[in-house]
């Protein structure tokens, strides 16, 4: 496969960030102007072209700036790469200007005590006197529950240590037990909802700037679960595409040094009860079994799969069928690329998910990302080293001379080799790990630990097929072969949503190819187009959903369950008509369409999102590889309570389905709330005949309990749908959320029982 340019995103010479924003836009009025791009490094450059960075330094801890480009050996997945451009970034050569630099310094005051961040920011300021001015660009960036950029990059001392002379005061706390690690996002996006995604997105938003940035990150740390540690795979991806350096300090320095899951209903409410003046709860007339059973593993080709069966080492046979319990369900049938599933479709999806079949989370290529942890760092200090470690920065700990660890990392903003080499081809989506030797002894060499290759959301971009499918898209002609869609949608910042496509396609009338040996293989083009009332394209993407079966034997199994397709694209609120291609060529191929209408949202809103159907679910625990692979695709999985739930893009429904219901409410009063007087907020679910209206089910009101963490306007939520024993026909299934303040929202979505 031809690589693309924007495959090596972390490269400062080929990526420019889409979203053209620095840090976001909150900066405050009186910031300076982003500054403009500066022209690349003078160094021979190529198409396709991984530059590493490389931080020297001997056994006393002094740079080494007399190497040259022979001494130097870069290996890609334990193979040696050919040099071919090289440049030491404090000698960039006769006639080339210094170019500035850029640094952040980040304030954890979710893990700082009060003291800590006095301690810090005194530190920070005396740096700020000695390192800031021409060429040398700060920012001061705020992290206590919500990321505030108090102030954009600037050379002004002055204007940084005024900014540095308040104490913020944490609306969460990461450390402060069961609850407090989730209650954590940056308020104008919504995606980053911890310490590590707002790093992410913190260091997506710095991509477009030039060379390599330097972010400071003080902070006590916190302990890592399973899930946090794919967020910190994902953040290592994002920091080498932006070409970003992670430098954490330690707050507590010699000082010794520690998280909890989304909100569950509270049980069954007797009487009605309420918890302050007008938020009420009714009783509740309908217990429909909240909470997901833990979900056993077999099935699905040696991954996580649906009922108990013995793994398989091909990967594609099914697993074990049951009805009677909802922690088994059937496994999957193979194909490429997969994602280990409990449910009841194959799945393939252009979020790095895959058809069935593919690996296990202890094999997640991504994790190689993850440097190895030095045993002797303390549990809290984890996260700061493997940060560090993968991006190639270093961690200040065990010091209380704060001020020293700083002076070192400013002299890390220009004391480091830029090497260049042509990557051997690989697919889009794979994880590579990186290795940098030098022939000298005594030396100690910084640089990241690899890369992954993401892919764009124009895969077909220049393909002549398109053209085709743009036809198909806007005629009559339906064609053969058969699906139906979801479009659940997500807020993600005022008047923006994040929609996520999830598509079912009939199987058997895709026409499969032999390739070597036995297998069979086929590529089926997708093209999707959101269309305003006027005609004219608000949203655009292009994928290629590629199938492989084994043999003969597994793609006629494969063809007794639907393809599970899914993507991801943001888009502004309004009305919209969504169309979608799928085609293997000629007149192979399918369309769907369906209204799309997202409506206007402000940042201090109470508001509910869309309510996305499901099938399937998975524990994050046994998700290493896919959901790592989703993150580093920039897809945002849906999850709740450390649950992955899977969208369906058939809603409709079979006596052995598990029917469940993902969807998220946004309380602005949670970003501000007293962490010691729990926010009360409650949901309604009710099933009504789509024909005549008649109430089928209704839960009543339930309250969340606990309450949803404070610090964070984005509650998320999972469960089971009020259906069973609802006779076969078409039903509507409506979602009311209130809060204490007694603000209501309401979404519907349609589904049928069979």
């Amino acid at each position: 496969m031809r690589l693309r340019r924007d495959r090596f995103a972390f490269t400062c010479l080929a990526f420019t960030c889409l979203s053209g924003v620095l840090l976001g836009q909150a900066a405050q009025p009186q910031a300076d102007q982003t500054p403009p791009p500066e022209p690349a490094f003078l160094i021979q450059t190529e198409t396709k072209l991984v530059l590493v960075d490389a931080v020297v330094t001997d056994k006393k801890g002094m740079y080494v700036p007399d190497l040259k480009m022979k001494d130097f050996h870069v290996s890609e997945d334990g193979k040696e790469q050919p040099i071919k451009s090289f440049s030491f970034e404090a000698d960039p050569g006769p006639g080339v200007p210094e170019r500035t630099h850029y640094l952040v310094l980040v304030f954890d005051n979710s893990t700082m005590t009060p003291q800590d961040q006095i301690r810090a920011k005194e530190a920070a300021g005396k740096f700020v006197d000695t390192n800031a001015g021409e060429n040398r660009m700060m920012s001061i960036v705020n992290f206590g529950g919500t990321m505030q950029v108090a102030q954009n990059f600037t050379s002004d001392k002055e204007r940084l240590k005024a900014v540095l002379s308040g104490v913020q005061i944490s609306a969460v706390s990461a450390n402060a037990g069961a609850g407090g690690g989730r209650a954590a996002t940056v308020a104008a996006d919504f995606a980053a909802r911890d310490m590590l995604q707002t790093l992410r997105s913190l260091a997506k938003n710095l991509s477009s700037i030039p060379g390599r940035k330097i972010l400071v990150l003080f902070t006590a740390g916190f302990k890592l679960t399973e899930e946090q540690m794919s967020e910190a795979t994902a953040t290592i991806d994002q920091c080498n595409k932006s070409n970003v350096a992670v430098y954490p300090v330690d707050v507590r320095g010699l000082v010794p040094g520690g998280s909890g899951g989304g909100p569950q209903p509270k049980a069954l409410l007797q009487t009605p009860r309420s918890d302050r003046a007008g938020f009420v709860f009714q009783t509740v007339a309908f217990t429909p079994g909240f909470g997901l059973a833990p979900q056993v593993k077999g099935g699905g080709g040696g991954t996580t799969g649906g009922g108990v069966s013995a793994p398989s080492s091909s990967g594609g046979h099914s697993g074990s069928t049951s009805t009677s319990s909802p922690s088994t369900s059937s496994g999957n049938s193979g194909s490429r690329g997969s994602t280990p599933t409990n449910g009841n479709t194959s799945t393939a999806s252009a979020n790095g998910r895959g058809a069935a079949g593919g690996i296990s989370p202890a094999n997640a290529p991504s994790r190689a990302l993850i440097p190895k942890i030095p045993e002797s760092v303390t549990t809290n200090q984890q996260v700061m080293f493997m940060l560090a470690s993968g991006t190639g920065g270093f961690v200040i700990h065990d010091d209380n001379d704060l001020l020293a660890g700083l002076e070192k990392i400013g002299k890390e903003q220009n004391q480091y080799y830029i090497l260049g080499y042509t990557p051997p081809d690989s697919k889009e989506g794979s994880c590579h790990t990186l290795h940098v030797k030098v022939d000298r002894g005594g030396i100690e060499i910084r640089s990241r630990t690899g890369y992954c290759s993401a892919k764009p959301m124009d895969v077909l971009s220049g393909n002549p097929a398109v053209k085709t499918m743009e036809a198909k898209l806007t005629g009559s002609q339906a064609g053969p072969v058969k699906g139906s869609m979801t479009l659940p949608f997500f807020y993600t910042s005022p008047n923006i949503a994040r929609v996520n496509l999830a598509m079912d396609i009939s199987p058997s009338a895709l026409k499969l190819e032999k390739k070597k040996g036995n297998t069979l293989e086929s590529d089926v083009n997708v093209l999707g187009v959101a269309y305003t009332p006027q005609g004219t394209v608000a949203a655009r993407f292009t994928d290629v959903l590629r199938l492989d079966y084994a043999d003969k034997q597994d793609a006629e199994a494969a063809k007794g369950k639907p393809l599970h397709y899914e993507n991801q694209f943001d888009i502004p609120s309004g009305k919209y008509t969504f169309k979608i291609v799928y085609s293997e060529g000629g007149d192979n191929f399918g369309k769907l369409e369906a209204p799309l209408e997202i409506d206007p949202y402000k940042a201090g809103d109470f508001a509910l999102s869309g309510l996305a159907l499901s099938k399937e679910y998975h524990r994050m625990q046994d998700l290493g590889s896919s959901i790592e692979t989703a993150m580093v695709e920039d897809k945002t999985p849906l999850i709740a309570s450390g649950l992955e739930i899977v969208p369906a893009g058939d809603a409709t429904f079979t006596k052995s389905d598990l029917a469940i219901l993902y969807f998220e409410m946004y309380e602005p009063a949670l970003v501000t709330a007293d962490p010691n007087n729990p926010t009360p907020m409650g949901f309604r679910m009710r099933v009504l005949d789509k024909k005549t209206g008649e109430q089928k089910t209704d839960t009543g009101l339930m309250r969340l309990d606990p309450p949803p963490a404070v610090g964070n306007p984005v509650v998320p939520f999972g469960a089971k749908m009020p259906v069973s024993g609802l006779p076969p026909g078409s039903y509507e299934i409506e979602v009311t959320a209130v809060d204490e303040a007694n603000h209501t929202a309401q979404r519907t979505a349609d589904f049928e029982i069979q």
